[in-house]
């Protein structure tokens, strides 16, 4: 008891000194402003709006304000009516299916307010030694983008085109900013959403740095109502809110990656599980543990093993450090991926204690009890095949899940599956379960070695990712998810900037990538497959193996095709010069064609800038083909500048003059009530079956054909050359008797 009065002690004062920072700060901002310009308001370098805004908001604990303007909301209002009709007319066989494009759709983002304790050392000294940079330029640290703030939700208009087909005039533009009241709105550093929104649900975000739930109410989209505040202190057993998964009866669980508010930021994390409350959204309703102290020696609960070393499981004897969650409630089981334990990142981000504490497991929960899942067992990830001169380099910190989904064949022409995907952030290993039903007890046997993100960095189009050194290495590859078809596979790699580390790598390149899992998925229906990097592969099924793992990698990265192992289908590179890329996405789960492929994903550059990965703060939406081609949206633009992308390093938001940069994590597509309910069908277009072709295997294919051709030009010429040597030895010949005549 006195251990949680003191945790609870800890997290009100945590958030009263934050409310009181930022108090502060805004009086400083005030009274600069006032000083600034005693005559009028015109050259003021802070709006006088923005504090009466901020002061305002803050003062108000228990709701938000939208700021959606009158004529944004009379535009939604008709859209959703015309795409109304327009179904209703496809359904009666009185008109051709609308353009999904046309459809009412948002993103909503989940982000925090930027403050000068985000800017490192190496962007300081730059601003204080480069002669380049203007003396009069520092005066801008006064400013809001650097004094701390409210963290909130920007809300982008994603629907494209009216159901006429002419452009939408708000396409990419964020329509509505809304901020959390004090204290919960400060310092949050927003992290996880639910990995995609459905018709009725509400919106759940988490708070990375206080562990705190919001739960939002969508109906009136672009606007949001705030139903529930659940604070870290309801959920002691746990801190560090991730990601958030649906189970069944309309209930979520959320991943705790940091041990109890006694340990804050430690081991071992917990699940904890919300069941839906008319009155606040939902309500927490339990809490379970991911694991042991001590679980590598004792075990843990229901005597599932720990199968991590001494020194993964530093320093309490366990890896239970959930981040990544996916549930298959048809199936009654789900998966959860340890990260790291996240103490570092909370107390002290400018040093760790640990370098070493990110995890090399992943976990199996028995769900068929909605209320309360169960822990069925833990595997540990197999390392390789490449083999770093760094240690931190190899198979860790297992931060995502994905699943495979029910009912492919039937709805798509896909293919069935019960596997789930894991993937690494330092090493690139992408590892597939293939069937998660029989992933009970020490189930590392199971876990296979599928793909590498240093492949598709490798296999990048053109010449830019050849020379990587160390492909793979903490490239920090982030979200992935499957296609409902179970065909496609799409991945973030956040990379490194150039020279990063000067001692192991020249940097990481950045990217959006999507493999057609086809022949693995396929391929496991048994519940067995044949792909793996870490241990090698078996070619003839005589039990031994035929190549070993990098000789498995070396033949992928040349685009062959080896086995059941995926292949690549694009890459998409992602253009930021800073410390961090693209680290979270959402596919656009309510525009799925016929054949189970998303018409459109999003994603934004940005990490957690305490921990010196950051990100440019863009925000992009992604085109994908039947196919399974990338490519971004050329009319996706930022509205203040007509750059590609949303920026949210910008000065003014809707109704918020002066609120000043955002950094935007993570985002989830929300529509109007009705407008994407499960009956609605599926969105149409060209391509009646996916032949995700990969780039290399193109490439591959071009050079076998041009070699062929250079083979066979080789071999006219030779004829040439024959024929015409018989021609002269024939004339010779002729010569000859002429002169006997």
């Amino acid at each position: 008891m006195a251990g949680r009065i003191r945790a609870r002690r800890r997290v009100g004062a945590l958030a009263v000194t934050a409310g009181s920072i930022l108090l502060s700060a805004l009086a400083v901002g005030g009274t600069a402003s006032a000083q600034s310009d005693p005559g009028g308001l015109g050259d003021l370098p802070i709006n006088p709006q923005w504090l009466a805004n901020t002061l305002g908001r803050a003062t108000t604990t228990t709701s938000v304000k939208n700021n959606s303007s009158p004529e944004t909301l009379q535009r939604r209002d008709e859209a959703t009516a015309a795409w109304k009709a327009a179904q209703a007319a496809f359904k009666a066989g009185k008109g051709k299916q609308p353009d999904p494009r046309a459809k009412p759709e948002y993103s909503v983002v989940w982000s925090s307010k930027n403050n000068v304790a985000d800017t490192n050392a190496d962007v300081i000294s730059k601003f204080v030694q480069a002669s380049t940079v203007n003396p009069q330029g520092l005066a801008d640290l006064l400013n809001p983008q650097f004094l701390p703030g409210l963290d909130g939700f920007q809300v982008i208009d994603e629907r494209k085109l009216n159901v006429d087909g002419t452009p939408n005039i708000d396409y990419g533009k964020v329509v509505n900013l809304v901020q959390l009241p004090l204290p919960w709105g400060v310092e949050n550093e927003a992290h996880h959403m639910q990995y995609q929104w459905e018709d009725g649900d509400p919106i759940f975000a988490g708070s990375l740095f206080l562990g705190t739930t919001f739960v939002l109410d969508p109906s009136d989209i672009p606007n949001l109502k705030l139903k529930n505040i659940i604070a870290p202190t309801e959920y002691p057993q746990g801190t560090i809110a991730d990601a958030y998964e649906k189970n069944a009866d309309g209930r979520f669980v959320l991943t705790l990656m940091g041990g109890p508010l006694a340990n804050f930021g430690g081991s071992p994390g917990a699940l904890a599980t919300f069941k839906p409350d008319a009155a606040k959204g939902a309500v927490l309703e339990s809490v379970v543990p991911a694991g042991n102290i001590g679980g590598i020696a004792t075990g843990n609960a229901g005597g599932v093993p720990e199968p991590c070393s001494v020194r993964e499981g530093r320093p309490l004897g366990t890896c239970a450090n959930p981040h990544g969650i996916e549930f298959r409630p048809d199936l009654g089981v789900g998966i959860t991926s340890d990260y790291a334990e996240p103490r570092e990142i909370v107390l002290d981000p400018v040093k760790t204690i640990d370098k070493y504490a990110f995890r090399p497991t992943i976990r199996s929960w028995d769900i068929s009890d909605s209320s309360k899942p169960k822990l069925i067992g833990v595997g540990h990830v197999p390392n390789g095949p490449l083999e770093p001169a760094q240690r931190a380099h190899e198979q860790y910190g297992i931060m995502e899940a994905a699943k495979t989904w029910p009912d492919a064949a039937k709805k798509y022409n896909g293919i069935d599956a019960k596997g789930v995907f894991s993937g690494s952030m330092c090493g690139g290993g992408i590892f597939y379960t293939p069937d998660i039903t029989k992933a009970k007890g020490d189930f590392s046997n199971q876990i296979k070695q599928v793909w590498n993100d240093g492949l598709s960095q490798l296999l990048l189009n053109g010449q830019a990712g050849k020379f990587i050194d160390e492909p793979g290495g903490c490239a920090g590859g982030a979200w992935h998810q499957v296609a409902p078809n179970n065909k496609l596979f799409f991945r973030s790699v956040q990379g490194r900037n150039a020279a990063s580390d000067n001692y192991f790598d020249q940097g990481q390149k950045k990217l959006i990538y999507d493999l057609d899992i086809s022949p693995l998925t396929k391929s496991a229906q048994d519940g067995q497959i044949d792909c793996d990097l870490s241990r090698g592969v078996d070619l003839n099924n005589d039990g031994k193996k035929d190549l070993t793992g990098i000789q498995v990698f070396n033949k992928l990265a040349k685009g062959e095709k080896v086995a059941d192992c995926p292949f690549l289908v694009d890459t998409l590179e992602v253009h930021d010069i800073t410390s961090g890329g693209p680290h979270w996405a959402a596919l656009d789960n309510h525009s799925i064609d016929q054949n189970g492929v998303p018409w459109r994903l999003t994603f934004s550059n940005y990490f957690v800038s305490r921990t010196g990965v950051d990100g440019d703060h863009r925000f992009y939406t992604v085109d994908v083909s039947p196919e399974g081609k990338l490519s971004y949206d050329e009319d996706f633009r930022d509205e203040k500048t007509g750059a590609l992308g949303v920026n949210f390093n910008r000065r003014n938001w809707p109704g918020s003059p002066d609120v000043g940069f955002y950094k935007p994590h993570s985002m989830v597509w929300v529509c109007p009530p009705g407008i994407c309910a499960d009956s609605e069908p599926s969105a149409s277009r060209g391509a009646k079956t996916v032949k995700a072709t990969s780039t290399a295997t193109a490439r591959a294919k071009a050079k076998a054909k041009a070699k062929a051709k250079a083979k066979a030009r080789a071999k006219a010429k030779a004829k040439a050359k024959a024929k015409a040597k018989a021609k002269a030895k024939a004339n010779g010949n002729a010569t000859r008797t002429s002169k006997q005549e």
